[in-house]
């Protein structure tokens, strides 16, 4: 298995990092930190510390998974088990790609 780096995560990433406005990767003199926005209480709600890049793809595919929900239910109704089942799928996708 190939080694995972920060740089391979944020590109397996870059697609769901673009399309998430809330979610912020800063590469800081410590290392990447993952953060959340929440807009309407103007502040960070979630501020990860990655020390490595199995830390990064947790931290994405938590806020992965979430975006996905909302994009099924709007934040209107509980998921579906087929809705869980896709986003468990698209999460070990992308989860694989980390680790190819």
């Amino acid at each position: 298995m190939a080694l995972t780096t920060f740089e391979k995560v944020l590109e397996v990433f870059k697609e769901y990092l673009e399309k998430d406005t809330i979610c912020e990767v800063v590469h800081t003199k410590q290392g990447y930190t993952v953060m959340y926005w929440d807009g309407k209480g103007e502040e960070w709600y979630s501020v990860d510390y990655c020390k490595t890049p199995e830390d990064m793809i947790d931290v994405l595919l938590g806020g992965y998974s979430d975006c996905l929900e909302k994009s099924y239910t709007h934040n209107r109704r509980n998921l579906t088990d087929d809705e869980r089942m896709d986003i468990d799928n698209a999460c070990n996708v992308l989860k694989q790609k980390c680790n190819s």
